[in-house]
């Protein structure tokens, strides 16, 4: 692509002083065009720089013919690995569901009611269904290692 407009650009140059002399500076014969003076030195010189300049773009462009050339891959970036630390045992309360089966109780409660207590009591049975209880446990929890980071 750069060759092609290299190439463009000298064929730009190259052409622009004939342009410029062909139609002059007006247009009319002996007026600047083909047939005046400025035929010969009023663009003779820049067309002369012109090509100088046009053909060592050309020259330059022609005779270095680059392969291209590719940068290396940037280097992988690698995270350090995450710290290991070491987390000693314990022991910690956990609370479990146990079940409690039902039973009978006794209850004892006094004979007369609004009296106080006489010292004479009677006993009932009463039963009491079974359910589920949070009960505290103590558990042990071995070492390990963690990651962290």
């Amino acid at each position: 692509m750069k060759k092609l407009i290299a190439i463009l650009l000298t064929a730009g140059l190259f052409a622009a002083p004939t342009a410029a002399s062909a139609g002059g500076r007006g247009g009319y014969p002996g007026h600047g065009g083909h047939y005046g003076h400025s035929g010969y030195y009023g663009y003779g010189a820049g067309a002369f720089f012109a090509g100088l300049v046009g053909g060592a773009i050309l020259g330059t462009v022609l005779s270095h013919t680059y392969e291209p050339a590719y940068a290396p891959a940037p280097g992988a970036y690698y995270a350090p690995p995450p710290e290991r630390v070491w987390v000693p045992g314990r022991y910690e309360t956990r609370y479990e569901r146990q079940w409690v089966p039902g039973h009978w109780e006794v209850a004892r409660y006094s004979g007369r009611e609004g009296n106080g207590d006489d010292g004479f009591s009677h006993d009932r049975k009463v039963w009491v269904p079974g359910r589920y209880q949070e009960v505290p446990a103590r558990v042990w929890l071995p070492g390990h290692w963690e990651e962290r980071g």
